[in-house]
């Protein structure tokens, strides 16, 4: 739809999205029903992959609820600690956290659905402590239920054929092939520039709009306590002794460097 703005086109989206239903010969996608969240209430958090084979380039996605401002971070891999990295940085760049965080079955998220009860799960252990240091409550989405989860998902889709897709292709037709730190620095300007300052449709505001509202009643970051900054000892490096004495003097000495000598 922006490309083809770019190029001229004054239609709506709705006459483009029946010119492509006839074009790949598929039926209309059954609507769905979509629900709305209050301000600082929900984040929803998905994976999605944007090249394959040896040379994987996975985009974490994660989108707020109520203003639809939409964070992407791309990575060579999809571990446990690229993906706390990843939501502190969803975090500072929303400016704020929120109150629930909703995920699908990832295996760095869930290591059982329902494992003590229904609606009790057993999460991994280091991401159950990261949500709780965070001050965030984790969610999982109903299996089969992509509505829950709907809002992330979609621009998972917007990601890869607005931004990803593109990209891609400018590059190789310039010789050139993308990378993890080649889609960061045009995905910031990206979210900047296009996906946060579009009109969304459901919404009729501009995310970025709407995320300094939201702002207003996200938690606030926390600061890193110094317990939980590890320091290793080193063998090649001998502990300091500190004595033990007081570092001040008695009182009494300052008398005595204060007087004057006799002439």
């Amino acid at each position: 739809m922006r490309e083809i703005k770019e190029q001229g086109y004054k239609g709506g989206i709705t006459r483009l999205r029946e010119h492509l239903v006839q074009l790949r010969g598929s039926s209309v996608t059954p609507e769905v029903v979509r629900f709305e969240t209050m301000p600082g209430k929900q984040m929803q958090v998905d994976w999605g992959q944007m090249r394959g084979v040896k040379n994987p380039i996975h985009a974490f996605v994660a989108v707020l609820g109520f203003s639809r401002a939409l964070f992407v971070y791309f990575t060579d891999n999809m571990r446990y600690d690229t993906l706390e990295q990843c939501h502190r940085l969803a975090f500072d760049y929303f400016q704020g956290i929120p109150t629930d965080v909703w995920y699908d079955n990832m295996k760095t998220v869930v290591l059982e659905r329902n494992a003590f009860g229904v609606g009790h799960h057993r999460f991994h252990p280091q991401f159950y402590q990261f949500a709780k240091d965070m001050g965030f409550l984790p969610k999982l989405c109903k299996p089969y239920r992509p509505q829950t989860k709907g809002k992330v998902e979609r621009m998972v889709r917007y990601v890869r054929d607005n931004f990803y897709a593109p990209l891609s292709t400018k590059l190789v037709s310039a010789g050139l092939k993308m990378d993890v730190d080649t889609a960061n620095i045009k995905g910031i300007q990206w979210l900047n520039d296009v996906a946060n300052v579009r009109i969304h449709d459901t919404t009729k505001e501009q995310p970025m709009k709407r995320l300094i509202e939201e702002r207003a009643v996200l938690k606030v970051l926390p600061f890193q306590p110094i317990k939980d900054i590890a320091v290793k000892a080193s063998d090649t490096i001998m502990p300091l002794n500190f004595e033990t004495q007081p570092l001040h003097h008695d009182l009494s000495i300052y008398n005595d460097c204060c007087q004057v000598a006799p002439l």
